[in-house]
């Protein structure tokens, strides 16, 4: 067991947003990285260093706003804290990519079990099972690439969301939003960039108290994005991208290679 500290980077606009960061290593060369639950393969900038390796394909890449592509390349070994992976194939950005931060994905965390202590800006690799006591386990859903799926209740109606920690806001399908006007009131507008560098419009609501597990969140903004283009992609159909605006109120045990999670800490919620 061995902690990472959590570098939480606030948004300049938005309040409840952030992004999750850690640094780590490439080829034993320091690197800072988006924490990137939402994300199925680990992404590097082009850069002196990374230039150096040949592409063996092209990859495309989908994100909120738009597609893009990237090159594949083999690295040596990437390393965050306890978490090490040698011989990983992972995308590179292309050139002319803008606003593209390295990430980790879901290649790498997957074969791990994180403690997300966002109040104490902390991921513990590996901890025990019962770290802090107590604990009421839930099933993880995985797709094909290793997306974790949370089942989010409001009211009568669920919804299947994304648990994504590279996200600083969280994301709702506008469709969705359309069909249960009920759980969303306006809010706004507002701009952001998707994990292509693209940037984009959205408009903001309130999300009304939804549960999670067996916890109640508090109403908090969101976004309303047409996720149709990103759904088209994907094995499971995602309504909500869970992002740091919605997990920060809480502290999350997701124990990837035996598909379940936890709430590790409840921090005042009902």
């Amino acid at each position: 067991m061995a902690d990472v500290p959590l570098i939480i980077q606030p948004d300049a606009e938005e309040l409840e947003a952030a992004e999750v960061l850690v640094e780590g290593s490439v080829g034993g060369r320091p690197y800072r990285f988006l924490l990137d639950t939402g994300a199925a393969n680990t992404r590097i900038a082009l850069d002196a260093y990374t230039v150096g390796f040949a592409s063996l394909e092209r990859s495309q890449t989908s994100g909120v706003f738009r597609q893009g592509s990237d090159d594949l390349i083999s690295l040596p070994v990437v390393q965050v804290g306890p978490m090490t992976r040698r011989n990983v194939t992972v995308a590179r950005a292309p050139a002319e990519a803008e606003h593209v931060a390295n990430l980790i994905g879901m290649d790498v965390l997957k074969y791990f079990r994180l403690d997300f202590d966002f109040s104490e800006g902390r991921l513990t690799v590996d901890p025990s099972d019962d770290p802090r006591g107590g604990l009421t386990w839930h099933a993880l859903t995985m797709d094909n690439k290793s997306h974790p799926y949370v089942e989010v209740q409001f009211g009568h109606k669920q919804a299947s969301a994304v648990w994504d920690s590279g996200s600083s806001l969280t994301v709702v399908d506008a469709t969705f939003i359309n069909q249960h006007r009920v759980f969303f009131r306006k809010a706004g507008e507002s701009t952001g960039t998707d994990s292509t560098g693209q940037e984009g419009a959205a408009s903001l609501y309130i999300m009304s108290s939804a549960v999670i597990g067996d916890l109640t969140f508090p109403p908090h903004r969101v976004a309303a994005v047409d996720l149709a283009g990103v759904n088209a992609t994907l094995e499971l159909r995602m309504d909500l991208i869970l992002g740091f605006s919605t997990l920060r109120h809480a502290d999350w045990l997701l124990d990837f290679p035996n598909r379940r999670w936890a709430f590790s800490r409840m921090r005042g919620l009902q």
